[in-house]
């Protein structure tokens, strides 16, 4: 776990992190994340197989419980049915495509949708829209 920087530090002494909002105007205050709270935990991985590697993926969800998990080279067919692949809790964003592929875990106390507009044929990515409210809890 990263430790707060003291320059960063808030008067009451808890430590403090500026998280840039993307959908902020240059006239919002920056969204703080108070880390004395919680993380907002990102895992990334080159998974190099969904199927041969699905235990160790179960495993990290439930002993890291990252708010998202991104996985790369899940070597899964476009029309795999995922829910082999289901893990108690998350909920799973795929884009099984030509064997290079993505997918991401995300916590089921988030909130957030698929932004398909911002993706491209060329490339293998996933784009996701989260709510801001449902991370009320770290933001303030």
């Amino acid at each position: 776990m990263a430790t707060p920087n003291p320059a960063s530090e808030s008067p009451s002494g808890k430590g403090t992190k500026n998280v840039a909002s993307s959908d902020s105007s240059p006239d919002d205050d920056l969204k703080c994340l108070d880390t004395s709270l919680n993380f907002f935990n990102i895992n990334l991985c080159n998974i190099r197989g969904l199927r041969s590697n699905f235990q160790s993926v179960g495993h990290n969800l439930s002993f890291t419980n990252p708010h998202l998990l991104f996985l790369t080279e899940t070597q899964l067919s476009e029309a795999t049915d995922s829910s082999p692949f289901s893990v108690p809790s998350y909920f799973l964003y795929s884009h099984f495509r030509s064997k290079t592929l993505c997918c991401v875990y995300v916590r089921n106390d988030l909130t957030c949708s698929p932004a398909h507009a911002l993706e491209s044929y060329e490339f293998s990515t996933i784009w996701l829209r989260l709510n801001r409210l449902a991370l009320k809890w770290a933001f303030f």
